[in-house]
C-alpha cells in the first residue's frame, strides 16, 4: 500500500495509472509496497528503494547512507504494532530535501499517529519536518509500550508475592507472562538501537539542507533514547528479580510436595514392617499350637 501525504490534506491512496495524486506530496509511505507501488515511488524521489533484505542488514554500510541531496537510513528491527507477539520486521527511510519516502512492513502506531497530524493545524511543513516527527514519534510509542509494561509487572509482583489460596496455581501463568513481557521489552530494545545508531550518525554527518532546528529536535531525541536504555535496563532487573521469586515459591512448592511424599513413603514402609512381623508372629503361634495338639496326643496313646 502506497499512501500519499501533503499538508494540510487528507491521505490519499495510490492506485495504478494514477500520476496526479502523487503532485506536492512530502511524504510516501509504503506499507509492505507491490512492485508497482515500489516503482511509483521510486520515480517520484528519482532514486532506487532498498529492498526488504537490504533494510535488514546489520552492517552500517547498508544502513545508513547518505549523499549531497539524499539520505538514506534504515532501523533493521522496528517494533510491529501486535504487542510484541510478532517479529520485528525492517524500517527504511529515504529523504530528500523536498520528499520523505518511508518503506515498512507491518503496521506502527507512531506513524498511525503522525499520519492524524498531516490533515490538523500541526501537519509537518516539509519532509524534514516530517522524518523528525516520525523519529521523535517512534521514541514516544516505545516509552509507552515500556511505562505498560512497567505497570503490568508491578501488578504481576503484587501477585506473585501476596498470601492467597490459589498462589500455587497463577505461578505458572506468571512465567508466561513474564515471558511475554521480556520479549517485548527485547524488541523496543532493538528498535532503540536502530534508532540511537541512526540519530548518531545523522548529528555527526550533518547536511547542509538540514536545518538547525531539526538537529535540535534530533539531539533532544537521542537523549530521550538513552533515558529509555536506562529504563529498559531497570525494567529487565525487575524482571529478572520477579522471575527468581517466581522460580523459588515454584522450587519451595516442589519440595512441600518432597516431603509430603517422604512421609508416605516411610508410613507405609513402617505399615509393611508392621504387618510383615505381625505376619511372622501369628506364624510361629500357629506352629507352635500345632507341635502342642500332636504331643498331647501321643500321651494320651
Amino acid at each position: 500500500m502506497l499512501t500519499i501525504y501533503r499538508k494540510g490534506s487528507a491521505p490519499q491512496q495510490w492506485r495504478q495509472g494514477d500520476t496526479k495524486s502523487s503532485s506536492h506530496a512530502v511524504w510516501l509511505d509504503l506499507l509492505d509496497p507491490s512492485a508497482e507501488e515500489r516503482a511509483e515511488a521510486e520515480r517520484l524521489i528519482d532514486a532506487k528503494l532498498p529492498t526488504r533484505e537490504q533494510s535488514s542488514a546489520l552492517e552500517l554500510s547498508n544502513r545508513l547512507r547518505s549523499n549531497e541531496k539524499t539520505l538514506r537510513v534504515n532501523v533493521p528491527a522496528f517494533v510491529r504494532d501486535d504487542n510484541g507477539h510478532g517479529a520485528t520486521t525492517p524500517l527504511a527511510f529515504l529523504l530528500t530535501p523536498d520528499l520523505l519516502v518511508s518503506v515498512r512492513y507491518a503496521a506502527s502506531a507512531a506513524f498511525d499517529l503522525v499520519a492524524r497530524n498531516f490533515a490538523g493545524k500541526d501537519a509537518p511543513g516539509d519532509s524534514t519536518c516530517a522524518f523528525v516527527d516520525l523519529v521523535e514519534t517512534i521514541v514516544n510509542v516505545d516509552a509507552d509500550r515500556l511505562e505498560a509494561v512497567a505497570g503490568d509487572l508491578s501488578k504481576l509482583a503484587r501477585s506473585v508475592f501476596s498470601d492467597t489460596k490459589d498462589h500455587r496455581h497463577q505461578l505458572r501463568g506468571a512465567l508466561f507472562r513474564l515471558g511475554a513481557m521480556q520479549r517485548e521489552i527485547i524488541q523496543i530494545r532493538s528498535t532503540q538501537l536502530g534508532i540511537s545508531r541512526m540519530l548518531t550518525y545523522l548529528c555527526d554527518t550533518k547536511h547542509s539542507w538540514i536545518e538547525a532546528d531539526a538537529y535540535t529536535q534530533l539531539n533532544i531525541t537521542q537523549k530521550d533514547v538513552g533515558a529509555l536504555a536506562e529504563f529498559d535496563q531497570q525494567l529487565s532487573d525487575r524482571i529478572e528479580f520477579v522471575l527468581d521469586a517466581v522460580l523459588g515459591f515454584i522450587n519451595n512448592d516442589q519440595n512441600d510436595i518432597m516431603k509430603v511424599l517422604t512421609v508416605i513413603t516411610v508410613v507405609n514402609t513402617l505399615l509393611l514392617s508392621c504387618s510383615a512381623i505381625v505376619t511372622g508372629g501369628l506364624s510361629s503361634e500357629v506352629r507352635i499350637t500345632g507341635s502342642g495338639l500332636r504331643e498331647s496326643h501321643v500321651h494320651d496313646v
